[in-house]
């Protein structure tokens, strides 16, 4: 694979298309994943059996308000449930999956194969690293030069001996404050982006400032900023002005939590998680102020109360239920049509 075949196209893990056939597209789902560098084992005897129930009906009650913190939680192993509540989107009008399961998140390419597969959905695999946490002790010395040959050969050759060819970066992974290692990895990120022309994703840490701080060094690492998506805008970017500002730097705004209505662990960070219908107002504010081309919107789903089969929402949740209620507020098809189908085309086509 070189550059000169990649432009004007998408990578799927079932090869290259033509970006008109990516459809409705969900830009930042989790299908196969293990987010246990997440876990944290409590000191207290019985917040230790909790933590370690596998996630039944029976606890989800303690699982609302305990996000990110039981360690079966945090496991989507399943490649056959994974199928069952992907075909919700499918049989919804969805067409288009991106995974953002990278390196520290059980990245598995041939089970996205398979999925894909089974499914008939286009499948958008990551490359790159995740959260410091996540890291093994081998980052420390890894040159930054190397992250980015790991990046390119991802996407040009494929991950390992799979053959099978990412075609985003991301999700970066940044905590608060940044890692040294996450430094290195987002402008090890900015380069590969040069050399492919691939869309780069970043995860931000749990600051109001992180946005802004990832945005300056990836600009100065060259990145190119108008193909560049800041995840969790509506846990990441609380203030207003700040988002206003960020979408002046011309990169994309992703609400990826949909679903997650009013509530944020607070052991990470105290703030006013929007609901669903709060999330869509400040897009229509985005949208009245000139950034309609610059929103994405997805679910995030990486645990398992988030899927039906344990009484969550599922993967065809804004088709389902958010969508109804944009038109509701006056949000106009062509307005829907632009965040779910042009904005993701735009995104993930290769320059």
């Amino acid at each position: 694979m070189n550059r000169a075949e990649l432009r004007g196209k998408v990578q799927t893990v079932l090869g290259l298309i033509d970006p008109e056939d990516l459809g409705v597209t969900l830009p930042h789902e989790h299908l196969v994943c293990d987010g246990s560098c997440w876990f944290v084992e409590p000191r207290e005897a019985t917040e230790k059996a909790m933590v370690h129930h596998p996630v039944t009906l029976d606890i989800l009650w303690w699982l609302h308000y305990h996000l990110f913190q039981n360690a079966d939680d945090l496991l989507l192993l399943d490649e056959e449930q994974a199928i069952e509540e992907a075909m919700r989107f499918k049989l919804a009008g969805g067409n288009s999956i991106v995974e953002m399961s990278n390196i520290g998140l059980g990245r598995d390419p041939a089970a996205l194969v398979r999925i894909s597969r089974a499914t008939g959905l286009n499948v958008i695999m990551g490359s790159g690293y995740y959260l410091a946490v996540s890291h093994g002790p081998e980052m420390e010395t890894k040159p930054e030069e190397e992250i980015t040959d790991e990046i390119v050969r991802d996407i040009m050759v494929g991950v390992g001996d799979s053959g099978i060819r990412s075609g985003m970066i991301g999700e970066i992974g940044c905590s608060w404050p940044l890692a040294d290692n996450e430094r290195k990895s987002l402008r090890a990120a900015a380069r590969a982006q040069q050399l492919t022309g691939a869309p780069l994703n970043v995860h931000p840490g749990q600051s109001e400032e992180a946005a802004m701080e990832i945005i300056k060094i990836l600009d100065a690492a060259g990145a190119d900023l108008t193909r560049t998506t800041i995840d969790h805008i509506d846990r990441a970017v609380r203030d207003p002005e700040n988002r206003i500002k960020l979408a002046a730097t011309g990169c994309y705004l992703e609400y990826d939590l949909f679903g997650r209505e009013g509530y944020y662990p607070i052991h990470h960070r105290v703030i006013d998680l929007p609901n669903d219908a709060q999330r869509i107002n400040e897009i229509m504010e985005l949208i009245a102020k000139g950034h309609l081309n610059q929103i994405l919107i997805s679910q995030d789903i990486w645990n398992k109360t988030q899927r039906c089969a344990y009484g969550g929402w599922g993967y065809a949740h804004i088709l389902r239920d958010t969508v109804p209620v944009m038109r509701v507020k006056g949000m106009t098809e062509q307005q829907i049509h632009a965040i779910m189908v042009d904005n993701p085309k735009r995104m993930l086509t290769f320059v």
